[in-house]
C-alpha cells in the first residue's frame, strides 16, 4: 500500500515531468529563432524574446483585448451550457416536445455556427450581441445533445428506487437525475470551451474594435508577426485557465464519483 509520503514524491516527479516538457519546448523555441543560429527567421517566426517585448510594448492594450474576449466567452459558455441543459431536460421529460424540437436540433446541429457569421453581421452589425449569439449557439448544440444522451443514459433503476422509497418527481429530477449526468457532461462542456474561444476568434476576425483575434487582425496588416504570436500564446494562456478553473469546479461537484 502507498503511504502518503509515497503519492506525495510520485506527484512531484509527475510534475517534475511537466517542468521538464514545458521548458523543453520553451528552449527549443529559442534555439529555432535564435539570430545566427536559428533554423527559421525570427520575422517568420518571432523568438521568445520578441514576444515578450511585444507584450511590453502593447500592455496598455492587451489587458482591454483579454477583457472583451474573456467576457465574450464566459458569456457565451454559461449562456448556451446554461439552455443546453434545461432545453435537454425538457425534451426528454416531455415527448410533445420531443417531437416538436427535435427534428430542429437534429437537422441545424450539423450546420457550422460559423457559416452564419455573416448573416450576424448584417443582423446585429459588430457590436456584441451578434457575437454573444454566435458563441451561445456554438455552444447550446452541442451540450443540448449530450444532455439527452446523458438523461438517456441514466440507470432506470435508479429512478424506479426512488419511486418506491416514494421520491417526489422534483425529488428524483434533484437527487437522481442532476447528479447522474453532470459527470457525462465534464467533457462536452471542456470541449465547448475550446470551441467558444475559436467562436470568438473568429467573430473578431469578421468585426470588432476590441478583442485578441481584433488585435492579431490589426497585427497581420502591418506584419506584426510578434504581437501575432503574442495573441496565440495569449488565447492558449486564457483557454488552458477557463478549462481548468471549469474541470476543478466539476469535479467538485461530483467528488463522489468513482474514477479510474
Amino acid at each position: 500500500m502507498e503511504t502518503p509520503v509515497g503519492k506525495r514524491r510520485s506527484w512531484l516527479k509527475e510534475s517534475h515531468l511537466s517542468i521538464v516538457s514545458i521548458l523543453g519546448v520553451f528552449v527549443l523555441w529559442f534555439l529555432v529563432t535564435r539570430d545566427g543560429l536559428g533554423i527559421v527567421k525570427p520575422v517568420i517566426f518571432p523568438s521568445p524574446l520578441m514576444v515578450v517585448e511585444a507584450a511590453i510594448s502593447t500592455s496598455s492594450l492587451i489587458g482591454t483585448d483579454v477583457f472583451y474576449t474573456m467576457f465574450r466567452v464566459v458569456c457565451g459558455l454559461v449562456t448556451g451550457t446554461v439552455l443546453g441543459i434545461m432545453v435537454g431536460m425538457l425534451v426528454c421529460f416531455n415527448n410533445k416536445l420531443y417531437y416538436l424540437l427535435n427534428p430542429l436540433i437534429e437537422s441545424s446541429r450539423p450546420v457550422p455556427v460559423i457559416a452564419m457569421i455573416p448573416f450576424f453581421l448584417m443582423w446585429f452589425g459588430i457590436g456584441e450581441i451578434g457575437k454573444f449569439l454566435l458563441v451561445t449557439l456554438g455552444v447550446f448544440a452541442i451540450i443540448v445533445i449530450n444532455t439527452i444522451e446523458a438523461i438517456r443514459n441514466v440507470q432506470p433503476i435508479y429512478v424506479k428506487a426512488g419511486q418506491t422509497l416514494g421520491a417526489r418527481k422534483k425529488d428524483i429530477f434533484s437527487k437522481i437525475i442532476l447528479p447522474s449526468i453532470i459527470p457525462a457532461l465534464i467533457g462536452p462542456i471542456r470541449v465547448c470551451v475550446a470551441i467558444s474561444f475559436t467562436l470568438v476568434v473568429a467573430a473578431e476576425f469578421m468585426g470588432a474594435q476590441a478583442g485578441m483575434g481584433y488585435r492579431i487582425l490589426q497585427a497581420r496588416k502591418m506584419f506584426n508577426t510578434d504581437v501575432i504570436f503574442l495573441g496565440v500564446v495569449m488565447f492558449g494562456i486564457l483557454s488552458a485557465l477557463v478549462d481548468t478553473s471549469i474541470r476543478k469546479l466539476l469535479q467538485h461537484l461530483t467528488r463522489w464519483t468513482e474514477r479510474a
